[in-house]
């Protein structure tokens, strides 16, 4: 079963693709540093709790920093997905409650949670690795992280194509929270459960980029995971899926300021 959000962030990419571009020329003017970076927005599915069999499509704000150069001349990326580069991580848990998880009666509400932290890439030709790492606010307030490699296959100067394995972590705060059982909340159907921090779900994930222009590209993703250890053995995952698929589509557009 899917359920969908309205889209509430495609009018923020809308407008900022109306305002950059003057300040793009305003910095070219001055002769300040620059920044690139790629801003854009995505429709994506994702199981609705984790550990759970249904999924949900929601949004998701998309930003990548390409190149950050300061006053001084240190420069943060290369421009091109070549070599290392560093840019925000940011993600959103959505809320889990028994109004629209019935299964969970008796578990208490998670509210929404924001994850902020940074992420960095190293590719080399048709090989890259990438990491992140987030502190959650709100419905949760552990510690995840991300660990994965590629192998990018280029088809002329259009399409790219990328796939490989992925590893997610989480601390004990995080794990408790998704998997746990309190013993307020222990019942015949939940026992109190205890979920210790690590390895939480490995997986797959394969995509493709269309670049439409030097400034406008179309992506999408579709990816698997396994959950594993106290995540797998977990009576909230037991009323769903070890298994957790996602998929996406998203737009984005390249801004080039000051170079």
């Amino acid at each position: 079963m899917i359920k969908a959000f309205r889209f509430t962030v495609a009018p923020l990419v809308a407008a900022a693709a109306a305002f950059i571009p003057q300040a793009q020329a305003q910095a070219q003017d001055a002769g300040d540093p620059g920044i690139s970076f790629e801003l854009g927005v995505a429709g994506k599915m994702t199981p609705r709790y984790f550990g759970a069999s249904k999924l949900v499509l929601s949004p998701v704000p998309l930003f990548r920093l390409k190149r950050l150069e300061f006053p001084n001349g240190f420069t943060i990326g290369g421009g091109s997905d070549e070599g290392f580069s560093l840019s925000p991580s940011i993600d959103v848990i959505g809320r889990r409650s028994t109004k629209d998880s019935p299964e969970l009666t008796g578990l208490r509400t998670i509210d929404t949670a924001v994850e902020l932290g940074v992420a960095a890439k190293y590719q080399m030709g048709s090989f890259r690795v990438m990491g992140a790492v987030r502190q959650g606010f709100g419905g949760h307030k552990g510690v995840r992280g991300e660990l994965g490699a590629d192998v990018v296959v280029r088809a002329g100067d259009q399409w790219t194509f990328h796939g490989g394995p992925r590893l997610n972590f989480g601390n004990a705060k995080f794990t408790n929270t998704y998997f746990g059982v309190t013993a307020a909340e222990a019942s015949a159907l939940y026992p109190a459960t205890t979920a210790s921090g690590g390895l939480y779900s490995a997986g797959l994930e394969i995509g493709a980029r269309y670049q439409v222009n030097d400034a406008w590209a179309v992506e999408a993703d579709a990816g698997w995971s396994r959950l594993r250890g106290d995540a797998a053995r977990s009576p909230i995952t037991a009323q769903g899926s070890k298994n957790q698929y996602s998929a996406s589509f998203g737009v984005v557009r390249r801004f080039d300021i000051g170079f």
